[in-house]
């Protein structure tokens, strides 16, 4: 019943996790962790993830370049895990987000200027203790952006 091109992208996501994710999520005991029993999740009356909340339990890998599909998400909070590769430019196709935690993780590169389409409308916007390389874009300012480790930045 709920919205297979959002089931899928958690999937990826489980996916590129490559087996990391904290078992203690697997409810049926199946031995595999399956899309709707990653931590917190809400869905909306239209079966559309609406709230995703994936906090320190162990995720690593890119994020999928298809998370900007999640286009009822209101909630992102990835904070606390081992997440790397670049933030997608898909980001900037959350337009109904207005929470997005990313911090603590190993993300790396430019923060892509497409944030730009969702940052003004952000209640809360929590990104430092990552990899991520200056310039930032000009939306964020740059006491938003929090500490970074740019020690691998060009």
């Amino acid at each position: 019943c709920y919205h297979q091109g959002d089931l899928n992208i958690l999937q990826k996501i489980i996916t590129n996790s490559n087996g990391s994710i904290n078992s203690r999520l697997d409810s049926d005991s199946s031995g595999t962790i399956e899309p709707l029993e990653l931590s917190i999740q809400k869905w909306d009356e239209s079966r559309r993830l609406h709230y995703l909340w994936l906090y320190d339990i162990n995720l690593s890998g890119a994020l999928p370049d298809s998370i900007g599909e999640l286009t009822n998400l209101d909630t992102l909070n990835l904070s606390y895990n081992q997440l790397s590769g670049s933030i997608p430019k898909s980001i900037g196709s959350l337009t109904n987000l207005k929470w997005l935690y990313l911090k603590l993780n190993k993300l790396s590169g430019a923060i892509p200027d497409s944030i730009c389409n969702i940052y003004p409308h952000l209640l809360y916007f929590d990104i430092y203790e990552n990899y991520l390389c200056p310039p930032y874009p000009a939306c964020i300012p740059t006491g938003e952006i929090g500490g970074q480790n740019t020690s691998d930045c060009n």
